[in-house]
């Protein structure tokens, strides 16, 4: 029998892995539904054990990151409220793509007090990139203690972001206006 396995991270994925991942698929046909991200900020979080998760799309000015939606220990939160890219983790995510710091993301960013004052110490970011590939969102999943399985999650994220930038791409115009 052959394995299942990803060259580029190494990876054997497990039974279990390949269940999630065939679900992350199916999940990514119901971009059309009204609850679509809501379905996958709970998917993330069953799948990844993050204490937050948030989807952020970028203002106009591209100084700031509105935060869509947020979901808090598996509870999505009413949320109006953007944030400074500078000084955050996010804003490497601009620069370099996905990105995950195991621990001490705290310690790296001091001027992020989201991560000091919620003590968080896992990061892990992933951009979303327009049809002209320039970024207009993140999404972003913040830990109080490493991820368990960063690889997985960095395949699921690859698996959602199509339709999650598609999304994006339709509410931008909404967005500016």
């Amino acid at each position: 029998m052959i394995e299942t396995w990803n060259p580029r991270l190494e990876v054997v994925w497990t039974a279990d892995d390949k269940v999630v991942l065939d679900t992350a698929v199916l999940l990514s046909q119901n971009v059309n539904q009204a609850s679509y991200v809501s379905e996958v900020l709970l998917f993330l979080y069953q799948h990844s054990a993050a204490d937050v998760i948030m989807i952020c799309q970028k203002s106009g000015t591209g100084d700031d990151m509105k935060i869509l939606r947020i979901l808090h220990q598996g509870q999505v939160l009413p949320v109006n409220a953007s944030y400074p890219i500078e000084g955050t983790p996010c804003a490497n995510v601009t620069r370099h793509g996905v990105l995950y710091f195991a621990s001490g993301v705290k310690d790296r960013f001091p001027m992020d007090n989201y991560l000091r004052e919620y003590g968080i110490d896992s990061y892990f970011g992933a951009p979303f990139m327009n049809s002209s590939d320039e970024l207009m969102g993140v999404v972003a999943l913040l830990h109080k203690k490493s991820l368990p399985n960063p690889h997985l999650l960095e395949l699921l994220l690859t698996i959602l972001s199509p339709s999650l930038e598609s999304l994006l791409e339709r509410l931008a115009p909404q967005a500016t206006a």
